[in-house]
């Protein structure tokens, strides 16, 4: 790859990548996404200009006048005073708007000087634009030497690109992966640690029931079921054997009773 093409393909990635400091390539037009909506705008700043004329000019500041009443509040409170006070004060009242109507004015002559000013200073840029870059680019390469540091802090735009990336980009993007972080370690952690839980509590539940509630409930039927097998060995159903059984029991009691007395 020659070292055009290798300096075509860093501004293409650099470019790509947003960061507006790639090498030099000259002027060239903006996509039509920002020149059609600036195309805009500069039509209806020409129309704005003629239309708004200042009077020292010979024009009647149309647009000036008909945009006034949004940047004061007279008119409002003129209307709002006349609305209130009696008929007898509405001359009062209205003294007092047209007072406050009342701004100070610079003379014709100033305006005008102000004007030439701004324009005298236009024109000593264009003309230093030309003669430092188009007659002699020398001085402007002089001058870029000489005054490295200005230079510098100029054409990396005081830097601001650099502050906004260490501040707020890398700010928010540190923000956002402690969030991260925080979600995954602690929100999640909270999460998954209560259905873990859960799962466990469930599974010594089940133990408790399977081995606890439901052994209580089967060693009364079994031990139901094994008891019967003595008592329906005396339960055989005959008379004598009943007989048999109370007379024992009788000779039983009398015994006690004999040796306990």
């Amino acid at each position: 790859m020659s070292h055009g093409l290798a300096d075509e393909h860093d501004a293409a990635h650099d470019d790509a990548h947003g960061h507006g400091h790639g090498p030099w390539h000259g002027p060239h037009e903006s996509p039509q996404a920002m020149t059609v909506p600036l195309m805009a705008l500069a039509v209806g700043a020409i129309v704005a200009g003629f239309v708004s004329i200042p009077p020292a000019l010979g024009g009647g500041a149309v647009l000036e006048h008909f945009l006034a009443p949004s940047f004061t509040a007279a008119g409002t409170a003129a209307h709002a005073v006349e609305g209130a006070v009696p008929a007898a004060e509405t001359a009062a009242a209205a003294t007092l708007a047209e007072a406050a109507h009342e701004e100070p004015h610079i003379s014709t002559w100033a305006e005008r000087g102000l004007m030439a000013f701004s324009v005298m200073i236009a024109l000593i840029g264009i003309f230093a634009a030309y003669r430092f870059y188009v007659q002699s680019p020398d001085t402007s390469e002089r001058l870029k030497e000489r005054y490295a540091g200005a230079h510098n802090l100029l054409y990396n735009k005081y830097f601001v690109d650099e502050h906004y990336n260490a501040t707020f980009i890398n700010g928010t993007m540190k923000s956002s992966f402690g969030l991260w972080t925080f979600d995954r370690r602690v929100v999640d952690g909270a999460v998954n640690g209560t259905g873990w839980l859960t799962v466990f509590a469930s599974w010594v539940s089940s133990l408790i029931d399977r081995y606890v509630v439901d052994g209580a409930v089967n060693l009364v039927g079994r031990s139901s079921e094994e008891s019967s097998f003595v008592f329906r060995r005396v339960q055989t159903g005959l008379v004598q054997n009943y007989a048999l059984l109370m007379l024992a029991g009788v000779c039983a009691f009398v015994s006690i009773y004999l040796l306990v007395r």
